[in-house]
């Protein structure tokens, strides 16, 4: 079931993707509690493919936020520590230009 949090996650991740001219159907991120870590991780779980350009402004993204791209794109941590880093990243990231 989908809480704030999660909407919260979800809603700041994509104006950030859209920032980077990605859409949400660019890519796969799940946002969730992990057992194992015993902590909230959101993960890419299928990136951005098949396009040289979109593979290129994805994986900007994923180092705005902090993630270095390898074979295992998350971050884990508390809530807040993932929310802080989508609003970081935010703040950085380029803006669109409308008219």
């Amino acid at each position: 079931m989908l809480d704030n949090v999660d909407v919260a996650v979800f809603t700041k991740l994509n104006e950030l993707a859209d920032r980077y001219g990605l859409k949400p159907y660019d890519f796969v991120a799940t946002f969730g509690w992990k057992e194992a870590s015993h902590a909230h991780v959101l993960n890419f779980e299928c990136p951005a493919s098949g396009n040289g350009l979109r593979e290129e402004r994805f994986d900007k993204m994923l180092t705005a936020i902090g993630i270095t791209v390898t074979d295992k794109a998350d971050l884990s941590g508390s809530p807040e520590r993932i929310i802080d880093a989508l609003d970081n990243a935010l703040e950085r990231a380029p803006r669109t230009r409308r008219f």
